[in-house]
């Protein structure tokens, strides 16, 4: 019983010693360049406790070793005795502290990644609303202006919709995910505003299921898509054109195309800012679950291929593509973009 109590005793001896062992540990941190010199701090540290120890037990009567005929000093002779012991009272605290203080720095740094690239896929969100294509808005305006002296309807008509593009472009509504149903609208929105400049040389489909139609989507994805089949495969070739966009499932996958029949890609071909930003939001958003591809179809045009995780947004709530459009809808008497492009939904 005497003996169980002078080992509690001296456990508590390295229980008031614990804190600054903590310290010491906070203090001088391991990491890959200082690795060397902060063993040999702790190293030094451990004899200066285990001295400690074996002063404060002395101090207060525990017993120590004895050798016969020895005289020399009783503390270094304990201090001798104890220090495997010691060795696995001080070391084992300044592992626990390194093993929770790289944990914390660990989450810290995946805390502040996330953050970092949330703020990064909010500014290429942004930059994607801001880059509107200045031809695009120009030649919209042309086409109104002109039509003003031809067909005053269809003009204001034109201009309703692209009051509702630049709504939802100018809009400081960050969400980066809608509803594909909302995607696909405000896409027949810009088709209709090119249908009414191209006229008879451009059509376009839309083949979505009715199943997908919540599908969840980048905002703004398939947009500059669209713009870069018809501006590259519709605009330079005299012919009638075609624009096709299409949504299916493929087990755990949404996979969108948007495909035009134009002369497809040449020998030679840059990546324009628009198709770039559009890779870098698919890898901010999705990682490796993503893929994008541009190819020239079998027989004509070029097909671009998204693939994205498959998730749904059950109720999309407050969405400007929504509320805001409205006002602009109702002004449209000729029919909406819908009624300017072919539009199947599969059930």
């Amino acid at each position: 019983m005497a003996e169980l109590g002078v080992d509690l005793l001296d456990y508590w001896i390295w229980a008031a010693l614990t804190p600054a062992i903590f310290y010491m540990a906070k203090r001088f941190p391991f990491s890959r360049r200082n690795w060397a010199r902060t063993t040999i701090i702790h190293f030094g540290a451990y004899l200066v406790f285990a001295w400690l120890h074996e002063a404060i037990a002395q101090l207060i009567g525990l017993p120590g070793p004895t050798v016969a005929g020895f005289h020399g000093s009783v503390l270094g002779l304990r201090l001798i005795a104890s220090l495997y012991n010691d060795l696995w009272m001080y070391w084992p605290v300044v592992v626990i502290w390194s093993l929770v203080e790289y944990y914390q720095r660990y989450r810290e740094r995946d805390t502040r990644a996330a953050q970092l690239n949330e703020q990064l896929t909010r500014a290429e969100l942004q930059a994607l609303r801001n880059q509107l294509h200045p031809h695009f808005l120009f030649n919209t305006l042309n086409s109104i202006a002109a039509l003003m002296h031809e067909d005053v309807q269809a003009a204001d008509d034109m201009l309703a919709d692209l009051s509702q593009l630049l709504r939802v472009y100018l809009s400081e509504n960050d969400e980066q995910e809608i509803t594909l149903a909302q995607e696909s609208e405000l896409l027949r929105t810009y088709v209709g505003i090119q249908k009414r400049r191209f006229e008879d040389r451009l059509s376009a489909v839309f083949d979505i299921p009715a199943n997908l139609l919540q599908a969840a989507v980048p905002t703004l994805l398939l947009q500059p898509l669209a713009e870069n089949a018809i501006l590259h495969g519709i605009a330079p070739r005299p012919r009638p054109g075609n624009v096709r966009i299409s949504a299916h499932e493929d087990g755990s996958k949404l996979v969108l195309e948007i495909a035009d029949d134009g002369g497809g890609l040449p020998s030679i071909y840059r990546e324009g800012i628009g198709l770039s930003n559009t890779r870098s939001r698919l890898r901010q958003l999705y990682g490796e679950e993503q893929s994008f591809e541009l190819r020239n179809a079998p027989h004509a045009g070029v097909t671009v291929r998204v693939t994205l995780p498959l998730r749904f947004i059950p109720n999309p709530m407050g969405n400007n593509l929504d509320e805001d459009s409205n006002s602009d809808s109702r002004r449209r008497s000729a029919g909406p973009p819908a009624d300017l492009v072919a539009v199947k939904i599969r059930s």
